[in-house]
């Protein structure tokens, strides 16, 4: 794919940016025709996640008759929580890295088209550039990601293969031993693992793109204090941020809400233990914050010329008043044609304007919209719990009828 198109090209011949771009995992989808340049790009890496994650897990679970019995941990109906993984937080990752990838494009082309890094310092911001792209292109990261998603993956096993486990539909007992059944196989070494590498991958992202804002934040900017956005001219970084919200949404349905509600409806955990309630809590703080704290590395300049700039102008200001007061005061003032009043009036007025505009400057560059999305999306994931912990009963109904129907449908 080529780099950089359109509005994303990069400037005056610098190195382009990007988080993604001819990465690993976009090579492969560049080979199987579902790369960003395809139609329907994203649905169709969707479908191929839900293909190779849940399809099989249900087709075995069904052919190893491992259905039926309500809501508990040996039926793989009621197992929702591969339902939210597989089902609705993979579409929502394969969505959110397009829509990321083009925010941070954005910034990495205004911050030299509109002239907040000065043009000394764009051969250091070109030189970063290329350091991610060797970066992003590196093996090693996505070598670390799979192993990491192997070790996520089978961690999870341990306590089922450890004395008196739970039974579940991922092991079945065969006498003296325990071992894995067909759909755990798939499960716990394809499908999860797939999914822990997808949500990785983006950690790894995440941390460049922190590294590439610590990097901006070194360089002397050239920041507008009288800007009408209130952050100096780079209120674009807080709207990038907060197109991470749907990568927040997509982590906290699959890593916090789904096994905690598997843990709460399943398992009959209380939600008051800390092992329930903790992540939860967790998440919904934790993860906004870490999208907003990277933006204090800004508030030195920022606050620096916001000082300098109402020192500056509380000096005009200050000079002008005395001058029209002045004027206005003396004998036979109006001697002064009405022009020169009307201008002296409006250039004090329009000096007044700019003050009070530098005095709502904030000194970190985000917004109440940015942080609204990214509080929204950690709520938002956990909010899907709420309607497990209110309709248990209910739920237990649908799954067994759902148990009944899945029956009939393989003959049983």
């Amino acid at each position: 794919m080529a780099s950089g198109s359109g509005g994303h090209a990069p400037p005056n011949g610098m190195v382009a940016f990007s988080l993604f771009e001819d990465d690993g995992l976009r090579r492969v989808y560049a080979i199987l025709h579902v790369s960003d340049g395809v139609r329907f790009g994203v649905p169709k890496r969707s479908l191929l996640g839900i293909m190779l994650t849940w399809v099989p897990v249900a087709l075995l679970a069904w052919w190893g008759g491992l259905w039926g019995g309500g809501l508990v941990a040996t039926n793989f109906l009621a197992d929702f929580a591969a339902y939210a993984c597989f089902l609705v937080a993979i579409p929502l990752f394969m969505l959110s890295e397009p829509i990321i990838d083009s925010s941070t494009r954005d910034v990495a082309r205004e911050l030299v088209s509109c002239g907040i890094v000065q043009p000394k310092d764009r051969a250091r911001l070109s030189a970063v550039h290329a350091r991610i792209a060797r970066l992003r292109k590196s093996r090693w990261p996505d070598l670390g990601c799979i192993a990491f998603a192997y070790v996520f993956s089978l961690a999870i096993l341990v306590p089922e293969f450890g004395p008196d486990p739970l039974p579940t539909w991922h092991v079945k007992d065969y006498a003296q031993w325990r071992t894995l059944t067909a759909a755990g196989f798939w499960e716990f070494l394809v499908a999860l693992p797939l999914l822990n590498y997808i949500w990785l991958r983006f950690i790894w992202k995440i941390l460049l793109w922190i590294f590439y804002l610590e990097r901006v934040s070194r360089m002397k900017l050239d920041l507008h204090p009288t800007h009408p956005d209130l952050t100096g001219g780079i209120g674009f970084i807080s709207d990038a941020q907060g197109q991470f919200a749907i990568f927040i949404l997509a982590y906290g349905i699959s890593n916090i809400a789904a096994p905690v509600g598997y843990q709460i409806v399943i398992l009959h955990y209380d939600l008051a233990t800390m092992p329930v309630w903790g992540p939860l809590v967790g998440f919904a703080i934790g993860a906004p914050l870490l999208f907003t704290l990277p933006l204090l590395m800004f508030t030195k300049q920022l606050y620096l010329g916001k000082k300098r700039a109402l020192a500056t102008y509380r000096e005009r200001v200050t000079e002008r008043s005395r001058q029209v007061e002045s004027r206005w005061g003396m004998e036979g003032a109006d001697q002064h044609s009405a022009p020169e009043e009307v201008r002296e009036l409006a250039e004090l007025g329009a000096l007044s304007a700019m003050f009070k505009h530098i005095e709502k400057m904030r000194v970190v560059p985000f917004d109440l919209r940015s942080v609204g999305q990214l509080m929204g999306s950690s709520f938002g994931s956990v909010a899907t719990l709420l309607p497990l912990l209110q309709f248990d009963g209910d739920i237990a109904s649908i799954f067994e009828v759902l148990g009944k129907l899945f029956g009939q449908f393989g003959g049983g």
